[in-house]
């Protein structure tokens, strides 16, 4: 820019243009300076201090009561950033705050359980940030790391703020808005700021005045209500209390405000440039709570209509005595108690085949010493050590095989062959495919530990490694120190599929807790249960002419109406499973991690949502599937293909087998047997859990297509609910109706 002549110096080429463009020309300069330097600040250095806090905001919706939101803050210098998540720390931040002669706010704990504390403006007092965490030592840590970034210290005087300052308080705008260079946030922040913002500023400012004014003096906004950490003010003598601070009001009149006068017949009434509230330029300080309750109502009107319509219609068909009697009394089933005992011999067995790999292992030590008295040479006694090993694990990995898949196959069968019934087969297939899961994750952890031992190193997470370990708990140990049968008890009640010697642990076990979610708990399945018998049901036995008869119209209103129950239904099984039950056990368990679920309803793809909806699931895939493929050299295309045929292996099972339906029908294969030859469409029953699964491959790339085209992350959500909820699973669930009366009529 130096080496610029007078007539190529932007002065003069401003001068050349229209005042307008000229203005938004300056501006665009501007922002295109300040990103510049934001751009080379985050990119040359690292994050004085980072880490999640719960943001304070005091908008809140409808559908929830929280204020707080949990973000990733990065302190950069002077300025404080925050981000939605971790992983989002390379886009633009949602906000951002200079720090730099600001006033760090100490609040204490709050609620019992949060320490607050908040980021105020220097001269008007205005709130900038207010954050929190459940750690204390992280809260102090922050505080000291804003302190150093030249932010100064003061503590709340417990009287000073019994009231929140007002909602209109609240500033989300840049500079441009606010008289404090300190604030900024929103990623494209708006050129101009309508003149309710400037309101809303006008009276958050005009509100700490007056606190400050009736607690001391308006000279004293900045000081009054906090103590310095010695408790005595700048000239050294003690504070006297603030004895007015608990009456604290924003003023009903401000006393700078203007009075209004007769309103005559020639009073302007338009005085400014204002939009209209939905507008995209107040929709983001607008509230709009009132319409969120007015879609609650609509929604909980419409759905109490159809409740009284059925039940007009068919009655009280809900019954969850039958329900309960068919899963807790198989009806005589002998086998299939004898097969819960089976699965409790597999365990008992995983961990004899155990003891077997540590006496080898043992023996491998020991052969290796005799090996150096006897002088051999380190070559041979190397391969000869290689060699015991192999065979070691050899004789392990069919041992452990014979047991696991013996575990799977004798419920399978017994499910099979006597033809049980759907209740408690599903319960047992279900449980089965989980101990399975377990018991290949205890043989597969164990395994590498063996061949770290004979390598001479230590894996993250065992005692003396440099990975962290848990801080609550009995500790980490070291192989084979977790070859125990507590150990292993432990696993197999733990809510995840995951094996590790130990786990993160919680301090203690809240029975009340426990009483509250088993309450919770009852009541979801009775909900459940009366969703499926008065609604589901019903809808789901009127569908089968049109199936039949190719009635294409009326077989799309069959899946639309079964669309909502199905819906609600499968959020019955969701919360009442992966919310209520494994906190439950993780409760009983003190179970610290119980991270089962993230938040798959925000899914945009079909990938999103297999990622986040089961967490124990997908990790085990992660670990024992996914990664092992990949580190033996193939493609990640085929190790995610391999994921999902598994999946859908075990979701027939869980789903199919119990049934009766398909291929696990034995009158199927009795008629097949029987008359042989090509059977009819109507008659072919087909494995539908498994191709559901295998067709969310194609699903994954086609929702990633259009995400990549639309570029609209509301777009992409709503594609996936359409298609995974209100299409996919009414489609399944008609389908396995029509297997079922297929082959009982």
């Amino acid at each position: 820019m130096s080496g610029m002549s007078g007539k190529d110096s932007p002065s003069s080429a401003l001068s050349a243009v229209p005042a307008d463009a000229a203005a938004k020309l300056s501006a665009l300069e501007a922002e295109n300076a300040r990103l510049r330097d934001v751009l080379s600040s985050r990119q040359g250095k690292e994050p004085t201090y980072s880490g999640y806090l719960y943001k304070y905001r005091p908008f809140t919706s409808a559908f929830t009561k929280y204020q707080w939101d949990q973000r990733w803050f990065t302190l950069n210098g002077t300025a404080l950033q925050y981000y939605k998540t971790e992983k989002d720390a390379v886009y633009h931040p949602r906000g951002h705050v200079n720090v730099e002669g600001c006033i760090v706010e100490w609040e204490g704990l709050k609620k019992g359980a949060y320490w607050t504390f908040q980021v105020l403006d220097p001269r008007t007092g205005a709130s900038l940030l207010r954050l929190s965490t459940q750690d204390k030592g992280r809260a102090e840590v922050w505080v000291q790391h804003l302190v150093d970034a030249g932010c100064h210290k003061r503590i709340l005087n417990a009287s000073y703020r019994n009231r929140s300052p007002p909602r209109s308080a609240d500033i989300r705008w840049n500079q441009s808005a606010t008289s404090s260079p300190a604030c900024s946030t929103g990623r494209h922040p708006p050129p101009s700021v309508p003149g309710s913002v400037n309101r809303r500023l006008d009276l958050a400012q005009r509100w700490v005045a007056s606190a400050g004014a009736s607690a001391g003096g308006a000279d004293s906004v900045s000081t009054t209500g906090y103590t310095s950490e010695s408790g005595l003010s700048e000239a050294g003598t003690e504070q006297p209390p603030a004895r007015q601070a608990s009456n604290l009001r924003p003023p009903a009149q401000p006393a700078d405000k203007a009075k209004r006068g007769p309103i005559l017949g020639s009073t302007p009434m338009h005085t400014e440039v204002r939009s209209s509230l939905l507008d995209h330029r107040r929709m983001a300080t607008t509230q709009h709570s009132g319409i969120f309750n007015l879609m609650t109502v609509v929604l909980f009107a419409a759905n109490l209509r159809l409740v009284i319509e059925n039940i007009l219609k068919y009655g009280i068909l809900a019954n969850p005595a039958g329900w309960v009697s068919a899963v807790v009394t198989p009806k005589g089933n002998v086998w299939l108690t004898l097969c819960w005992l089976w699965l409790a011999f597999a365990v008992f067995t995983a961990y004899a085949i155990e003891l077997v790999g540590c006496a080898r292992l043992e023996a491998e030590r020991k052969a290796g010493i005799a090996k150096r008295k006897k002088e051999i040479s380190p070559s041979d006694a190397k391969r000869r050590a290689a060699a015991m090993g192999r065979l070691t694990e050899r004789l392990m990995w069919l041992l452990n095989f014979a047991n696991i898949s013996a575990a799977l196959l004798f419920p399978c069968y017994m499910v099979f062959a006597t033809n049980a019934d759907p209740a408690p087969g599903g319960v047992l297939m279900l449980l089965t495919v989980i101990l399975w899961m377990k018991l290949i994750s205890y043989a597969h952890c164990n395994q590498d530990y063996r061949m770290a031992r004979r390598e001479g190193v230590l894996r993250p997470g065992e005692r003396g490694s440099d990975a962290p370990i848990p801080r609550e708990g009995p500790g980490a140990l070291a192989y084979p120190e977790n070859i125990t049968l507590t150990n292993l008890a432990y696993f197999v009640v733990a809510p995840t599929l995951v094996y590790q010697p130990a786990y993160p642990r919680s301090s203690r076990i809240r029975m009340r807790w426990i009483m509250r979610r088993v309450l919770e708990l009852l009541f979801t399945i009775g909900l459940m249960l009366f969703v499926v018998e008065q609604y589901t049901a019903p809808t789901i036995s009127n569908s089968l002419a049109p199936i039949q008869q190719l009635d294409w119209p009326r077989l799309v209103e069959r899946v639309l109406k079964l669309a909502l129950p199905t819906l609600y239904g499968w959020l019955g099984i969701f919360y009442s499973l992966f919310h209520l039950w494994l906190n439950i056990l993780g409760e009983l368990t003190a179970f610290g991690d119980r991270e089962f679920y993230k938040e798959w309803w925000n899914s945009t793809t079909t990938d999103d949502y297999w990622r986040t909806w089961n967490m124990p699931v997908h990790k085990w895939m992660l670990r024992h599937v996914y990664s092992p493929v990949v580190r033996a050299g193939a493609p990640r295309m085929t190790a995610m293909l391999l994921v999902f045929f598994v999946s859908a292996v075990f979701h027939e099972l869980v789903v199919g087998l119990p049934l009766h339906v398909g291929m696990w029908s034995p009158v199927q294969w009795a008629r097949f047997w029987s008359n042989p030859g090509l059977p009819s469409w109507s008659s072919i029953q087909w494995p539908h859990a498994f191709f559901g699964i295998m067709f969310q491959v194609p699903m994954i790339f086609a929702t990633r297509y259009l995400q990549a085209k639309i570029q609209n992350a509301q777009v992409g959500n709503i594609i996936f609910w359409v298609v995974f909820c209100i299409i996919g699973q009414p489609v399944s669930i008609i389908m396995y109706y029509h297997d079922w009366c297929v082959l009982n009529r």
